[in-house]
């Protein structure tokens, strides 16, 4: 059993270690390079470990629930394009080339992810930390797959600058939580191909029909967020009660444990896209040491003409850089409002001054040291545009 356990750790680690190189020079890694990387590596596996198999009497009917569910997945997104948003055609149109590079490699990734998944997922991984049990085997598994989808799923938007690639990561990451969540439920319970199908149906989709909708990507996530949650609540109302004995107690705890991860990524995913009152920002500079310093985020209003007094703290946008000082001075010259600001590390005050057209909001709240790994992110996005 250690030895079993062992080379768990030791296959997910190397997966793990993999995974993070693939992302640093993902530039230069296609999909047929993925495809071979973790089909190489689930053959492995299979040769390494011990397969468990999985005995369900309502496989047949999730498989059929999953494709339903993965086609009413798709039929959302072309509602909202009818009556909200507009359509473009598919940057990849469906030929011979497009087979190659994308439908076939991706086609390899999912069933690979999902065979790698299946075997993980069934092996009992719990070592003893502080004294408790923790499956930290499970945690490891969940961030490969975190991974695997960041893989996937960045190659899908023109990156140009930092806080684009920012931005596309942040709602990929919590997007993806939330499908994890699902794809693990399913697995442990039902079997990988029902997983497989959806993921299939949602994920080729943008290759074989020859029109997308124009949507957000923030939008874009949030459904990818909660839907999962919906087919969650939709499985576990239909099939769990039958199929498998759970107490109520430990079922409200999973679902007020699902619902909870849900609402934290939501809210997060509602700072980061910035198009709702709130925003949330990184400070990377060190203009204002002392009163927020790099690695912190703060917080921020975003500006609808609300009062700025002397001593606030706003975000303004200088030269396409996003800025955040403090307003020194407050001047009315010709009917026009001007702010002089200054970072607080600085020694002399900004060049000029701000109007109203260039404060983008005020800053209401510092919360310090989370904004780190989005410095990370920056260093690994100047090696990925190398």
């Amino acid at each position: 059993m250690k030895n079993e356990k062992t080379k768990t750790y030791l296959l997910e680690i190397i997966l793990s270690v993999l995974l993070l190189i693939t992302l640093i020079i993902s530039k230069k890694i296609t999909y047929i390079t993925l495809a071979l990387l973790l089909l190489t590596y689930t053959i492995t596996i299979k040769i390494t470990i011990k397969q468990k198999k999985i005995f369900s009497i309502y496989k047949k009917q999730i498989l059929i629930s999953m494709i339903s569910l993965g086609l009413i997945y798709i039929g959302i997104f072309y509602m909202f394009g009818f009556y909200a948003y507009n359509f473009s055609k598919t940057p990849t149109l469906l030929n011979l080339n497009t087979l190659y590079k994308y439908i076939i490699p991706l086609t390899i990734i999912i069933i690979s992810t999902e065979e790698i998944r299946q075997t993980f997922i069934l092996k009992n991984g719990t070592i003893k930390i502080l004294k408790k049990q923790i499956d930290l085997s499970k945690i490891i598994l969940f961030i490969n797959m975190v991974l695997i989808d960041v893989l996937i799923y960045i190659r899908l938007y023109d990156i140009k600058k930092i806080d684009d690639f920012i931005t596309v990561i942040g709602f990929i990451v919590f997007a993806s939580v939330s499908c994890n969540m699902l794809y693990n439920y399913i697995t442990k319970r039902y079997g990988n191909k029902s997983t497989i199908a959806y993921k299939l149906i949602t994920t080729l989709y943008i290759y074989i029909i020859p029109i997308i909708p124009n949507m957000y990507i923030y939008f874009r996530s949030f459904i990818r967020m909660i839907y999962p949650y919906i087919i969650y609540l939709i499985l576990e109302h239909t099939y769990s009660k039958t199929n498998f004995v759970i107490a109520n107690k430990d079922k409200n705890k999973n679902i007020i444990r699902t619902t909870t991860t849900l609402i934290i990524c939501t809210l997060i995913t509602m700072l980061i896209s910035c198009q709702f009152k709130y925003g949330i920002l990184v400070i990377g500079s060190e203009s204002m040491t002392g009163s927020i310093n790099i690695g912190d985020s703060i917080i921020y209003e975003q500006y609808k003409n609300q009062t700025i007094k002397k001593g606030d703290i706003i975000i303004f946008n200088n030269s396409g850089i996003k800025t955040i000082h403090r307003v020194i001075q407050i001047e009315n010259i010709n009917k026009e409002t001007r702010y002089k600001t200054k970072g607080d590390a600085n020694e002399t005050e900004d060049i000029g001054y701000i109007t109203k057209e260039n404060i983008i909001g005020i800053t209401k709240l510092k919360i310090k040291f989370i904004g780190y790994p989005t410095i990370w992110l920056r260093e690994l996005f100047n090696k990925w545009k190398e």
